[in-house]
């Protein structure tokens, strides 16, 4: 049956999502905590003029802007991967349940081969 799942096309994609999706998890949670923050050290209580058509922009709200859109980017990578992980899991178990009900079972009224 090893070898029956070894051959199974939905088994390896599924494996191969769950990595990809545990991967991303695991990369995007550092990230996610570095920006995160960064953008509470960077955080501005200047008040924008709304006369101003195009404001100057100092470095450090162009720092907080730069971390909110890096955070958000990995927020996404973290929940890309949380989908991916769940995919493969769903084509892992269809994969394994396929295989199963396909494998030869001996009924339970033959004896065992010796």
């Amino acid at each position: 049956m090893l070898h029956a799942l070894v051959r199974s096309g939905l088994v390896l994609t599924g494996l191969l999502l769950l990595c990809v999706g545990i991967g991303n998890v695991v990369a995007g949670r550092p990230k996610i905590q570095q920006y995160d923050e960064l953008l509470s050290a960077t955080a501005t209580a200047v008040a924008a003029d709304p006369a101003a058509l195009f404001p100057p922009a100092s470095e450090r709200q162009e720092r907080h802007e730069l971390a909110r859109a890096k955070l958000a980017f990995y927020q996404r990578v973290i929940i890309g991967g949380q989908l991916l992980s769940a995919l493969g899991i769903v084509l892992l178990v269809v994969g394994t349940l396929r295989v199963w009900v396909r494998a030869p079972h001996a009924p339970a009224d033959w004896p065992a081969a010796n």
